[in-house]
């Protein structure tokens, strides 16, 4: 059970960290672009001049990716644990 549980967070935490399929980037793309639109809605709607929309991090794929470390950490931590 722990060795299983070990395995799947490395193999999570890789694929989260290499963002295996794109998943990450074309997710982060969709997210930005929608909340640029709902950005510029906002501002016309308030008679404002129109600014640029610059994302928050969760709405970044490099910061997405990095959280793929942590996840590989802690499979080796148990992976480690579990064997010793």
């Amino acid at each position: 059970m722990g060795l299983g549980l070990a395995i799947v967070y490395i193999v999570v935490g890789v694929g989260v960290l290499f963002d295996v399929g794109a998943f990450i980037r074309r997710r982060c793309k969709q997210v930005q672009k929608k909340a640029a639109d709902r950005h510029r809605e906002m501002l016309w709607r308030n008679g404002r001049l129109e600014t640029p929309y610059v994302p928050g991090p969760l709405a970044r794929p490099e910061f997405l990716r990095a959280m793929g470390l942590p996840l590989v950490l802690v499979g080796g931590l148990l992976l480690l644990v579990h064997l010793a």
